[in-house]
């Protein structure tokens, strides 16, 4: 794959921008870790003035870019409208955090060039379907992987183990904490 293909301008410029816009594509091509995850990123560059979009896979990658382009002869200001994986993830979960009954789920996100994987335990089919509506409505989202599965909330369980306790003891993942008289 070439830098033309990954690091996307456009062919109508002026002599001194097409120049401009090839420099960027040799430093942003020679940013390995850029390079090394595909992204396509749209170079828009008039009078020196130049606008990086796309998606990459880190906030570092996206800031790197951007002080990489500052660096090239000719360019006089960057406007960097990259948006990186870990931006998507953040407004997936400030939307489910903010929801009252979906919150507490905490389920596991992750996201890849806008798509996001969530996964995790979740009540019900009602939460589920509401879970991947909410995190479709994320405006920075293009797809939604999930691996959620349905597991009801048990609830809190008194446990003797067989044994006559104290009082009782909450279950957690199938074991029972030690009492008083167990951890003196």
């Amino acid at each position: 794959m070439a830098a033309e293909e990954l690091i996307v301008g456009d062919d109508d410029l002026s002599e001194g921008d097409r120049h401009v816009l090839a420099a960027i594509r040799r430093i942003l091509w020679d940013y390995e870790p850029l390079r090394a995850t595909r992204p396509i990123v749209h170079v828009a560059v008039t009078d020196g003035m130049v606008r990086l979009d796309g998606r990459v896979r880190t906030l570092a990658i996206k800031e790197i870019a951007e002080y990489s382009v500052l660096g090239v002869k000719g360019v006089r200001a960057v406007r960097n409208d990259l948006l990186a994986d870990p931006e998507v993830v953040r407004a997936v979960a400030d939307a489910i955090a903010a929801d009252s009954e979906l919150g507490p789920l905490c389920p596991l996100l992750d996201a890849r060039d806008g798509v996001v994987t969530i996964s995790g335990d979740v009540p019900s089919d009602e939460a589920v379907d509401r879970l991947l509506d909410l995190v479709r409505s994320v405006p920075l989202v293009e797809d939604v992987t999930s691996y959620l599965r349905v597991r009801p909330l048990v609830s809190t369980v008194a446990a003797t183990n067989g044994a006559a306790t104290n009082g009782t003891a909450t279950v957690t993942n199938g074991t029972a904490p030690a009492t008083e008289a167990e951890n003196p």
